[in-house]
């Protein structure tokens, strides 16, 4: 119990800067580069104390004849874990996270959050950093053109009022010709990275694992972590082989059924209500540790909202004069970035707001400098798989569309329904020609409302109470798609569980799941990490 306890402090510290671990030997692979891609599961040793592997996947697991890619897999070995060992695969979130990334990061904790007797993997994704199809470049290395695209098409907050809003629509059909253009010109799988195909790409990697140890690849079973998006490729899998599903724990759920439509307009549910945490969290904390603490939440609450009233009418102008940087202009789309970006991670992020938000009550509105810009397209793979996961299916294609949208995120959210569907982008879909086959683009399961059928092991579906991303009546959702499955609650503030810290309570439910035992109905875990009252301690 005390090592567990040890474990969730260690694990919620890493919320607040854990990197990847430090410097390597020489005598190991630090990168992918040198491993070749093998039909077979062949670790090689990596990073000092994992083992790597290239897995060879067919491109199309309908068509063979078309060739190959490859998807990079990164293991660490638990410290009580025997040659029978299950592995649990942590699913990374996304699209275009690296899971090799999160492995790196997280090494120090995992196996005491999930438990030491376990093997532990991760992987990118096809189309993602290590792995195959990742080099595509919708603007083929011209950074001049994707400067531009981004100043005419990221003109600040998505306003139904304003000439923006048509500005944002028009401009994203830039976007999807030029990715039509890059997959013409030599790129010709470049779409072949749909979720669904990643979820075979896992069927792939169980079964080489199994065949590894001399057990029927038959009989694998998936065993697996995923937060964020990677609850959706978890899903996935699940609708499409629930004989496979040994355990799943899926955190931070996304609703799949809009997800594969390219219409999210339930993210944003909670969203509100995490701002509102942050008003009381900050006024339970007291001024010593929230710097914009008030007498009440009230006050905290109609504070914030008169900065928002004075940015949105007055920009700040930030010469760059003194520092020697370029000129700018501080608007409110800077400001709600720091909102959207701080209720992902309040453990973190909540007293770097609040000293935000004091220093711009002082007068000084300097830290909110490029906020918006660092939202910019720098990369392709979360579009081109978000993108490719919609072909068929999108719902957000014309102006008409977009507004429809856009009004309802607005009602959903006062505070970050304006900022949000220029962050997750989903109208750069709207002109993309998805080079797909009819089978790859079919119709899955999980993309249409019937309820599926039940998995060989119940899974468990995770969610802190209030969710500002993946809301919580997401995970009750996709509950009530799998027969059997089960909801475990963390009393808390955030997106993902495990991002918050967690609880002991919390880990103890998931090491007891591994074990066979699935939480009681309307198990609810008690908060444990408390915004400001703990993380100036962790």
């Amino acid at each position: 119990m005390k090592r567990l306890l040890n474990a969730v402090l260690i694990f919620a510290t890493c919320i607040l800067g854990c990197k990847p671990g430090g410097p390597h030997s020489p005598r190991m692979v630090n990168g992918f580069d040198n491993i070749a891609p093998s039909p077979n599961l062949t670790w090689t040793p990596c990073f000092d104390n994992f083992t790597c592997a290239k897995l060879e996947v067919p491109l199309d697991y309908f068509n063979t004849t078309l060739g190959t890619t490859f998807v990079a897999f990164i293991r660490l070995t638990g410290k009580n874990a025997t040659a029978d060992s299950p592995s649990i695969v942590l699913i990374p979130g996304g699209p275009g996270g690296s899971g090799v990334e999160l492995l790196l990061t997280y090494q120090a904790t995992v196996g005491q959050f999930l438990g030491e007797q376990y093997n532990f993997v991760s992987f990118d994704p096809r189309g993602v950093n290590n792995s195959g199809l990742a080099s595509f470049d919708c603007f083929s290395g011209n950074t001049q053109a994707r400067s531009i695209f981004n100043q005419l098409h990221r003109t600040g907050i998505t306003n139904t009022s304003t000439s923006s809003f048509e500005e944002q629509y028009y401009t994203a059909g830039i976007y999807g010709e030029w990715c039509n253009a890059a997959v013409e010109n030599g790129n010709p799988h470049a779409h072949y990275v749909t979720t669904p195909s990643v979820a075979q790409d896992l069927l792939t990697f169980i079964e080489a694992e199994a065949e590894l140890a001399n057990r029927p690849p038959s009989e694998a079973e998936l065993w697996c972590y995923g937060i964020s998006y990677g609850t959706l490729v978890g899903t996935t899998f699940a609708s499409m082989f629930p004989s496979r599903v040994g355990r799943m724990i899926l955190d931070g759920v996304v609703n799949a059924e809009q997800y594969y439509t390219n219409d999210w307009r339930d993210n944003l549910e909670q969203a509100d209500e995490a701002m509102a945490a942050f008003s009381t969290l900050c006024h339970s904390a007291g001024p010593e540790r929230c710097s914009f603490w008030g007498p009440t939440p009230e006050n905290i609450t109609a504070r914030l909202d008169a900065i928002v009233r004075q940015v949105q009418s007055h920009p700040v102008p930030a010469s760059g004069a003194q520092s020697g940087g370029v000129p700018t202009l501080v608007t409110v789309a800077d400001l709600k970035a720091l909102f959207l970006n701080a209720i992902s991670v309040p453990a973190a992020l909540f007293p770097t707001m609040a000293d935000i938000l004091h220093q711009i009550e002082l007068g000084d509105a300097s830290a909110l400098v490029g906020r918006f810009d660092r939202w910019d397209v720098t990369s392709d793979a979360r579009l081109v798989i978000q993108c490719a996961d919609a072909h068929g299916r999108n719902k957000l294609t014309t102006l008409d569309e977009l507004r429809g949208y856009v009004e309802y995120t607005l009602s959903k959210s006062k505070y970050i329904g304006d900022v949000y569907p220029i962050y997750v982008e989903q109208i750069l879909c709207r002109s993309f020609q998805a080079q797909l086959p009819e089978t790859m683009a079919a119709q899955y399961p999980i993309s249409s409302p019937q309820q599926l059928e039940p998995t060989a092991f119940p899974i468990l579906f995770t969610s802190n109470t209030i969710d500002p991303i993946t809301p919580l009546m997401s995970a009750r959702r996709m509950v009530s798609r799998f027969p059997g499955s089960a909801l475990l609650q963390q009393d808390a503030v955030g997106h993902t569980v495990v991002d918050q810290g967690g609880s002991l309570c919390y880990f103890e439910h998931v090491q007891g799941y591994l074990q066979g035992v699935v939480p009681p109905e309307n198990t609810i875990c008690a908060q444990q990490f408390v915004p400001f009252i703990d993380s100036a301690g962790l």
